[in-house]
């Protein structure tokens, strides 16, 4: 697990540099990521050339209660670490940041307990001295099931600023500190207002060459790699994945025996928010996932049973999407037809009449649903989310609750129109509506890990199965 002491000191980019400085050494790299964050997963993926999984505590609790709930995120780990060396596990926020004040849920220790393996600390020195003994004393000592391989120091002065620290830290803790990564202006990777740029768009190799380098010069590579050995031999060859085989995170076994349903999904610059898992879980249920671009491609894949529109970019990339005429004219043909449409933010955006920028530019979108998009210059509902559907529809049950994650700087002008979810809010905040619901779409702010709510990939492959089964009936009566 590479924690850090707080948002910010650099978890993302040691964790790329570890990641490049491994794979150099001829390690296959397995990185999972604390948490709902898709775009440092994005990085990731990009580096070690495998899907980078998602480890979320506080969303899979609905699917694994209690005790069980190492059983979804233990299945997660296991094949994700199928045929790799290593693993690497970049925590979220400060290591014990979560949900609340007074719980680690949802937090990297609480994911470092669960799965049982060790914690490399990331710490910024830039404006420290001994205090740098207080801070990691305090964070090795708070919880003491926790257990730490070592510390690796940031935006340290130099050299003998880096002496000083480490002196510090482990004449007073024993805890090694494993190396450091000097002050440089070029060791930034540019950001927006979702965060970093995703790695489909910007040069971030640049970046990643730069902390590689730092990390195989000032750091103990091999002293990691030892310490993990030492502390959990499950994060180094983990050897075959111990999902059963009926599907790998235990699900319900393939219907139908193989991919006769087709879901077709967006992904392209400006879709490309999705849990790995997510995707997984639907191939595991017997669908074939077919991608499509809504930026390039001119009509939907032929032979489809439904659509899945992830979270992205679309205001970024409006302009573009507003020009592909004939993909929104695709779509509106196929939503005519009722094909099952799921869309989480990015999607909703891009179904509904159109988005206005910052500067006051409409684009004109798909028009599926209702209102209109606007952007904004602030977070709007921020954060997990606990939800229960409105009524019985095609997806889910009335009162069904779940857990969900929302991050949005946008507004839509056809919230209530025809409301899918209510959103039960927090610290004694009132309730609201949320997203848009039909006989045949579901478009939200709220982002799902079907882990958590497994009868939502399940209800989803089923509708494309009947779609299917009608489009078939329909080719026979013409």
């Amino acid at each position: 697990m590479i924690a850090g002491t707080h948002s910010g000191v650099g978890k993302t980019l040691v964790t790329m540099g570890l990641t490049a400085a491994l794979k150099e050494k001829g390690k296959l790299v397995q990185v999972f990521k604390v948490g709902p964050d898709y775009i440092d997963s994005s990085h990731h993926r990009a580096i070690s050339g495998r899907p980078c999984f998602n480890l979320d505590s506080w969303m899979l609790r609905e699917y694994g209660v209690g005790a069980q709930l190492i059983a979804p995120l233990q299945k997660i780990f296991n094949k994700g670490m199928s045929g790799a060396d290593v693993g690497l596990i970049e925590g979220v926020m400060g290591l014990y940041d979560g949900f609340s004040g007074k719980s680690d849920e949802g937090s990297s220790a609480e994911i470092a307990k669960l799965l049982n393996v060790p914690v490399l600390l990331v710490l910024d020195g830039s404006a420290l001295a001994r205090s740098a003994a207080a801070i990691v004393q305090g964070f090795t000592q708070f919880d003491p099931e926790l257990k730490f391989v070592g510390v690796l120091l940031n935006r340290v002065g130099g050299e003998g600023h880096a002496a000083i620290l480490k002196e510090a830290i482990e004449s007073t803790t024993k805890i090694p500190v494993i190396g450091f990564i000097p002050r440089d202006k070029t060791l930034e990777i540019p950001e927006r207002h979702l965060g970093l740029v995703p790695a489909q768009e910007g040069d971030f190799q640049k970046s990643v060459e730069v902390m590689k380098n730092f990390i195989s010069r000032y750091c103990d590579i091999e002293g990691i790699l030892e310490g993990i050995r030492q502390s959990n031999d499950s994060l180094v060859g983990a050897g075959p994945c111990a999902c059963p085989q009926e599907g790998g995170h235990g699900g319900p076994p393939l219907r139908n025996g193989g991919h006769s349903i087709r879901i077709a999904y967006a992904w392209d610059e400006a879709f490309h928010f999705y849990y790995q898992d997510n995707i997984d879980f639907l191939e595991e249920l017997g669908a074939e996932l077919v991608p499509f671009s809504p930026i390039h491609d001119h009509r939907l894949p032929d032979d489809i049973h439904a659509l899945y529109f992830g979270g992205g970019f679309p205001e970024v990339y409006a302009e573009a999407l507003q020009a592909n005429v004939t993909m929104k004219e695709s779509i509106l043909l196929h939503s005519k037809q009722e094909i099952s449409i799921y869309a989480e933010c990015g999607g909703l955006m891009y179904l509904s009449e159109g988005i206005t920028d910052l500067e006051g530019n409409f684009y004109r979108m798909a028009g599926i649903i209702p209102g209109k998009i606007k952007m904004t210059d602030r977070l709007q509902n921020f954060g997990y989310q606990q939800a229960n559907f409105l009524k019985d529809c095609w997806v889910g049950n009335a009162g069904q609750t779940f857990r969900a994650h929302e991050f949005h700087y946008s507004t839509w002008s056809g919230e209530g129109t025809s409301p899918a979810h209510r959103v039960q809010g927090k610290n004694g905040a009132g309730d609201r509506t949320e997203g848009y619901l039909n006989s045949h779409i579901l478009a939200s702010y709220l982002h799902l890990h079907f882990l958590a709510v497994p009868e939502r990939a399940e209800q989803l492959v089923q509708a494309a199965r009947e779609f299917k089964v009608k489009n078939v009936k329909r080719k026979v009566q013409v």
